[in-house]
């Protein structure tokens, strides 16, 4: 298994007094401490390459430039070669950092150019892709993506694992201090492992992809849980050491699946649906495209039940053949869902059941221990039934119904 990335992007900021004593913290920090399965990258401005490089010496930390010119040398005023990168001991390059996209208008094309000339140097390029909030609340984020990294990586005809790293940044969540939930990062991330496996095969499926958005020592536990976030690249906490060696010394527990008693689901009985059969018209929140993510096979079956079903999530054009909505806000009013289910953490419970309640269901059914008892608590004071009765995470081992 390849090391997790922990990077630190600078921006501009620091200088070269105010790095060398960012390294005496920090390098003090990680004396004597062994994280065989975690890279630290350090990405400081253009002033501070040489120095940083120095500091690092002998030490776990590598040194990544923010961009780089995509030629060896030439006629091109205030750009920066691989080569003259590579000779300062730089690793990592981070290329189409969505401020570079949108700030100084650098496009599809001249970024898999720099792409290119940063691989054919050695260099490892981090290649940023991510939406804008616009284009999510539009349903584009995974069209937006997938035309990013494939774009980006369409130079390369073969490619090394080893030597490319996706970083996926939604853009509304940089600097902004709102991340994407960990369940958003890992759809997204999920989407671009299948996008790489479909272009390289092994090749591709190896490829870590890091996330970055707001990330703070409070939630990188939260992210990195996930099954294909392989790392963090961190903005504005990385600034400092205090709380970027929080950020990289956190402990990594990969979800695994919660153990409970299910029926086949080759074979469910509506009842276990709690759904009464009048009640025909259904939203899903947190409704994913993914064959075996549970909210998608729970989908297939209704509609295969003959219930009429929304999905809702800002990430997809359409599941299963049905157009998505981006929020419940835009739930046509004379749909009037019966029943609205709910795929969520329990954090993020209360808010969706407090906008569900302004639709007037019938019933809310909520993740079986997952249930947020205040939620619960205000859906039946508004007479909604709540219904807790089946353990979705299990459903990833279950057969589809058909």
């Amino acid at each position: 298994m390849k090391p997790y990335i922990f990077a630190g992007n600078w921006k501009m900021n620091h200088t070269l007094r105010e790095t060398e004593e960012y390294f005496k913290v920090f390098l003090r920090k990680l004396a004597g401490r062994d994280f065989v399965d975690r890279e630290i990258v350090i990405a400081p401005p253009y002033t501070s390459l040489a120095l940083t490089s120095s500091l690092i010496k002998d030490t776990p930390v590598k040194l990544a430039s923010q961009n780089a010119h995509f030629a060896t040398n030439g006629a091109f005023t205030g750009e920066i070669s691989p080569v003259m990168l590579k000779e300062l001991g730089v690793e990592y390059v981070i290329l189409g950092h969505s401020e570079r996209r949108h700030l100084f208008k650098e496009d599809d094309e001249l970024i898999g150019k720099r792409l290119e000339g940063v691989y054919k140097e050695g260099l490892i390029p981090i290649l940023c892709v991510g939406e804008t909030l616009s284009e999510r609340e539009a349903g584009h984020t995974l069209s937006v993506v997938e035309r990013q990294v494939k774009r980006g990586l369409e130079r390369l005809t073969e490619i090394s694992s080893e030597k490319v790293v996706i970083a996926y940044e939604p853009v509304w969540a940089i600097g902004t201090g709102v991340n994407a939930t960990p369940e958003q990062a890992e759809e997204v991330h999920s989407f671009i492992r299948k996008t790489l496996s479909t272009l390289y095969g092994k090749d591709g499926e190896a490829i870590r992809i890091l996330y970055g958005g707001s990330v703070t020592p409070d939630n990188v536990a939260s992210l990195m849980s996930k099954p294909n976030v392989e790392g963090v690249l961190v903005g504005g906490a990385s600034l400092d050491p205090e709380k970027f060696f929080k950020i990289v010394e956190v402990k990594i527990e990969k979800e695994t699946l919660t153990e409970c008693a299910l029926p086949d689901y080759s074979n469910l009985d509506p009842s276990i649906l709690e759904i009464p059969k009048n009640y025909k018209r259904l939203l899903i929140v947190g409704a994913s495209p993914k064959p075996n993510r549970p909210s998608n096979i729970v989908m297939d079956y209704l509609l295969k039940a003959g219930y009429e079903v929304i999905p809702i999530n800002p990430a997809y054009e359409e599941i299963l053949g049905v157009k998505t909505l981006p929020n419940l806000e835009s739930v046509p009013l004379e749909f009037k869902p019966e029943v609205v289910i709910i795929f969520r953490r329990s954090s993020e419970v209360l808010p969706v059941v407090e906008k569900a309640l302004k639709l007037k269901p019938k019933v809310i059914w909520m993740q079986e221990g997952i249930v947020n008892n205040d939620a619960k608590t205000l859906a039946e004071a508004y007479g909604v039934k709540v219904v807790m009765n089946l353990c979705f995470k299990k459903v990833h081992q279950l057969t589809k119904w058909k």
